[in-house]
């Protein structure tokens, strides 16, 4: 959709569709600011608050007629108590409205906000939140299905009407806003497609397509020459499936003069994970596709932070690979040359991510990375410990880490931190090689699977991984995205570096 602004009165604005956004003030709609408004439509707004059918609670809708105002359709959406209003609210409030004006064929929705009642919140934020919001309502999982007729169009325009606001900073969060979604949506694609066509060649094509939407150099590394460069990891977990592991680099430069930081973002990519030899249960194996969420994050975070212009050198570097049972495949006992040159004794090959990232973490550090973020469906441990809705952060910097757990709120992709200490490097320990690819039994299974990654990572070089196996899936849905990927991660990341690169020694300019 476009994001446009009105600088006329919401009861001014023409549109098929008004969504009046209404704060909560005794259990009834706030009508301060809506008295124009509320005429236009013949008391509408006045008859609902001396009733119960809408109180304005957040995340509550009612429908009425537009009366003499310049849109045939309200939506009276509520927002809830002003003191409890946040970002997400915003989001889930505007995309369950957006979404209910699809399904009155709106091609045209106008949206009209309290400005002034919510003084406490930036209003570049607000109208970011309300982009985001809805933005992601509408996305509809792609289906395979033979009948592809779809019941509803999706609205073209959202005009916002900015009366009382000062527009400079709405329109900063409008493009925000879009932006943000635009790299959320994309890895959600990425994430529901099926097997059969993500396959690691597949992967790599999109990676070009972005790559040439978005203004980025991109080469995409076969076997052979992973060879050359040793990667034992990638080239271990791939050995058994017949489609050919990639390594898929990145590279945007900004413009302009001046030194900037080198910021990689690193993706695990298994587009299917049966586990190989260390073969999982068949329950819910079919959500394996979605193993390659690490890579998704990456490539959305990529897509909005060119769009948004940031003052660094990007690197994304994506190891992409099938875990399969081949009679080829790696097996328990085998031991890996890694690209650094360590070697690892491979006591389950269920634990392939670290493997490839290893070598992907090495090779970000070759190409002079300056700064290293990485995102990996990489453990069950992960989802135990913190569930569907935290994301684990491990982080040997931090000014990086609190800029992460920062962004987590600014976009509601929640991080824990989680600790990486000597002792689970000690776990990490081969008597017959460097490293074992898993830890001492059933303990502290994602701390020990970041200290392997750690191993990777000079001690020098700011590092953060987010294990993201818990948030990255939903089997329940919300009002932000049906069942099936999240997408989560690409506005985490991008939102992340943003706030790291506020910092006039993260820039390096200063």
């Amino acid at each position: 959709m476009r994001w446009t602004i009105a600088r006329t009165a919401a009861e001014a604005t023409p549109c098929d569709v008004l969504v009046v956004a209404c704060l909560q003030m005794d259990g009834r709609p706030d009508r301060q600011g809506w008295s124009a408004l509320d005429k236009a439509a013949g008391g509408a707004l006045t008859v609902l608050a001396g009733t119960e059918v809408f109180n304005a609670a957040a995340e509550s809708m009612h429908i009425a007629s537009g009366g003499r105002s310049k849109a045939p359709w309200l939506i009276f959406l509520g927002l809830g108590k002003v003191d409890d209003l946040t970002q997400e609210v915003l989001r889930r409030s505007v995309a369950m409205a957006i979404k209910q004006a699809r399904t009155l064929h709106a091609g045209r929705v106008g949206l009209a906000l309290p400005w002034r009642g919510m003084s406490d919140l930036a209003q570049d934020a607000v109208a970011r939140s309300c982009a985001e919001g809805g933005e992601l309502g509408l996305f509809v999982a792609s289906t395979h299905k033979s009948d592809r007729r779809k019941a509803d169009v999706d609205p073209r325009e959202v005009k916002v009407c900015a009366v009382g606001a000062d527009v400079a900073a709405v329109r900063d969060g409008l493009t925000q806003g879009f932006d943000l979604a635009a790299g959320c949506l994309q890895a959600r694609t990425l994430v529901n497609m099926p097997p059969n066509e993500l396959t690691p060649a597949r992967l790599a094509s999109e990676a070009r397509r972005i790559s040439r939407q978005e203004g980025y150099l991109c080469s995409v590394h076969g076997e052979a020459w992973m060879k050359k460069q040793g990667m034992g990891g990638i080239l271990g977990v791939g050995q058994g499936s017949r489609k050919e592991s990639k390594l898929i680099v990145m590279e945007r430069k900004p413009g302009g003069r001046g030194k900037v930081p080198t910021i990689a973002l690193v993706g695990k990519g298994v587009t299917f994970d049966t586990g190989g030899i260390s073969l999982k249960p068949g329950s819910n194996m079919h959500e394996m596709k979605g193993d390659m969420g690490g890579s998704a994050a990456v490539l959305g975070a990529a897509m909005i932070l060119a769009r948004r212009n940031v003052r660094a050198r990007l690197l994304v570097i994506v190891p992409t690979v099938e875990n399969m049972p081949d009679g080829n495949a790696l097996r328990p006992g085998d031991v890996l040359v890694m690209a650094s040159g360590k070697t690892v004794e491979v006591l389950n090959t269920d634990a392939e991510g670290r493997l490839i990232l290893a070598d992907a973490l090495h090779h970000a550090k070759t190409l002079g990375a300056d700064v290293i973020i990485d995102a990996a469906t990489l453990t069950g441990a992960c989802v135990v410990a913190l569930g569907e809705h935290f994301a684990g952060l491990f982080s040997n910097d931090g000014p990086l880490s609190a800029a992460i757990d920062a962004a987590g709120g600014d976009v509601f992709e929640r991080v824990w931190p989680m600790p990486v200490i000597e002792e689970h490097h000690k776990l990490m320990e081969s008597p017959i090689a460097d490293l074992k690819n898993i830890g001492g039994g059933r303990w502290a299974g994602a701390s020990t699977a970041a200290a392997f990654l750690e191993e990777f990572v000079d001690e020098d070089t700011p590092w953060a991984h987010l294990d993201i196996a818990g948030p990255s899936w939903t089997d329940s849905g919300s009002s932000l995205g049906p069942k099936g990927a999240s997408g989560f991660g690409a506005r985490l990341i991008a939102r992340a570096v943003e706030r790291y690169l506020e910092d006039p020694a993260a820039r390096g300019d200063g």
